[in-house]
């Protein structure tokens, strides 16, 4: 009777009860390297960067991050380097409208210095200049070239002498 008491009361003691079995996980799937087109081939420095800026958004820091307080932070700087980008970019472009003015004025500034300097050194007004000193324009038959003699320079420096000149 005691042994049928006991039986009663203590569970028996059999093989456990079974549990379903727990599925493995899957390997993650790899990824293929994507196909080479013909000709194009990618510089390597160009594709371990591609692979990094792939695999960014799922790496553990980035998770931390965006979960985190700091993702707060970086935005913020992020924004401010955005603002001082175009403040600088403003700041060129403002820089270059006045560079364009000046540049602007200068040649209308040239265009009328050429036109005086065309005017004062034109052939009429030589000629001008030329008939109230005395002087007459030579005609074709009446040019003749000179030809230099060793004498010239002594004669040259005599006049020079003469004249008061100093040289």
């Amino acid at each position: 009777m005691a042994a049928a008491a006991t039986a009663r009361t203590a569970p028996a003691r059999g093989a456990p009860p079974r549990r379903k079995p727990v599925p493995a996980r899957p390997a993650p799937a790899r990824r293929r390297p994507p196909a080479r087109r013909a000709g194009g081939q990618l510089i390597p420095i160009a594709a371990g960067a591609a692979t990094a800026v792939r695999q960014l958004p799922d790496s553990s820091l980035m998770v931390r991050m965006t979960r985190g307080r700091a993702w707060i932070g970086v935005l913020g700087v992020l924004l401010v380097g955005i603002v001082a980008i175009n403040v600088a970019t403003l700041s060129f472009s403002a820089n270059a409208g006045r560079i364009d003015q000046n540049i602007a004025a200068l040649e209308s500034e040239n265009s009328i210095l050429r036109s005086r300097d065309a005017q004062r050194s034109g052939s009429a007004r030589v000629r001008h200049d030329a008939g109230e000193l005395g002087l007459a324009v030579a005609t074709t038959d009446q040019i003749e070239y000179l030809r230099a003699t060793r004498n010239d320079a002594a004669v040259a420096a005599q006049r020079l002498a003469a004249a008061g000149s100093g040289y």
